[in-house]
């Protein structure tokens, strides 16, 4: 046989000595792969940059989105209907400000996102890159629908 009941005994022991060294190694980077505070001693400005996103996109998602519409036959001739106007068209250009910022923060969240995926899951870029691949292959639902 070659080898006695002592020495595969003893690799067997140095076999479950390195797989619980990698399991514990394993553990670890879950961890911290999976703990905010690791993100936010390493990128503290993202963090709360990702923090001021989900708030605004919260707050925007509570809101209930009223639209004010002058009837034609009010007419701005007053100072009161003057400053309604002007403070609308002002609160609606705040408005599209946020949501202009709120689409970028969602844009790098995104970013950093897959690239916080791409170092903890082994070949998700890969995989990430084929599926993007494969919805910009197939033609979008109402395209073909308005085509037919």
């Amino acid at each position: 046989m070659g080898q006695t009941s002592d020495q595969i005994e003893t690799h067997i022991e140095s076999k479950r000595e390195d797989l619980k060294s990698n399991l514990q190694e394993l553990e670890g980077r879950v961890k911290s792969a999976t703990d905010w505070r690791h993100y936010f001693h390493q990128n503290p400005g993202m963090m709360i940059a990702a923090a001021f996103g989900g708030g605004v996109l919260l707050a925007a998602m509570m809101r209930k989105r009223r639209t004010w519409e002058p009837s034609s036959s009010v007419s701005s001739s007053t100072p009161v209907d003057a400053a309604r106007s002007v403070q609308t068209r002002t609160k609606h250009e705040v408005l599209a400000k946020l949501d202009t910022i709120k689409s970028a923060l969602v844009g790098v969240a995104a970013t950093k996102f897959k690239g916080i995926l791409s170092e903890v899951v082994p070949q998700f870029s890969e995989h990430l890159a084929q599926a993007e691949g494969q919805r910009e292959a197939q033609p979008d639902e109402r395209e073909r629908d308005s085509t037919h």
